[in-house]
């Protein structure tokens, strides 16, 4: 399982390190798809289910075809070998070596619960809670998910959908075009057309 998981991350880095070498945009959005794929592929690795779904179904799902349905309606193709990247390497490499030591400091000071670190901390809280820790530990991971999505942070996640629904309402707005005439058939002149002819 552990090689497995090895595999799938030096897909994911290499898939990532390709979405933004690639010249052609399409081939980088195919590329930052396969990154998506192998993430989920990771999570499920995980036991982490919830979250894999949701990346394939938000991340693979929309936003990679929105991506690609964009570049292909403003026609970027044409972009193709756009100049000289070398002068983004000081500084994709200094984010890079930012983002590994934030991951090595999180990984360091974290910490694994097991049954005996609830065991200790129940016989501080007594019954109350270790029950509510063995109903923890028997839940699903979907299920504890949205017990705190909903009842700890309710009020970011309504945040969060007014705020996708003001986005949603001003990319209709923006695209709407007020002054355009619409062409509209006349099936009487078109089938009386096609019996003269």
């Amino acid at each position: 399982m552990e090689g497995l998981f090895y595999i799938f991350a030096l897909g994911v880095i290499i898939s990532g390190i390709m979405v933004i070498s690639a010249l052609n945009p399409i081939h980088s959005v195919f590329w930052l798809i396969v990154v998506f794929l192998g993430a989920s592929a990771l999570f499920i690795l995980l036991g982490i289910d919830f979250i894999a779904l949701i990346f394939l179904i938000v991340y693979v799902g929309a936003i990679a075809i929105l991506f690609l349905f964009v570049i292909m309606m403003l026609n970027l193709t044409d972009l193709e070998g756009g100049g000289d990247m070398s002068n983004y390497i000081p500084i994709g490499s200094g984010i890079g070596v930012l983002l590994l030591f934030e991951v090595l400091i999180m990984g360091r000071e974290a910490t694994a619960y097991n049954y005996r670190d609830i065991d200790h901390e129940c016989l501080k809280g007594g019954v109350d809670a270790w029950d509510a820790s063995i109903e923890i530990i028997k839940s699903s991971n979907i299920e504890v998910l949205g017990r705190i999505l909903y009842t700890d942070y309710y009020y970011l996640f309504i945040i969060a959908s007014f705020i996708l629904l003001v986005a949603m309402i001003g990319a209709i707005v923006l695209t709407h075009e007020l002054g355009a005439e619409l062409k509209r058939q006349d099936l009487f002149t078109q089938t009386s057309r096609s019996l003269w002819q």
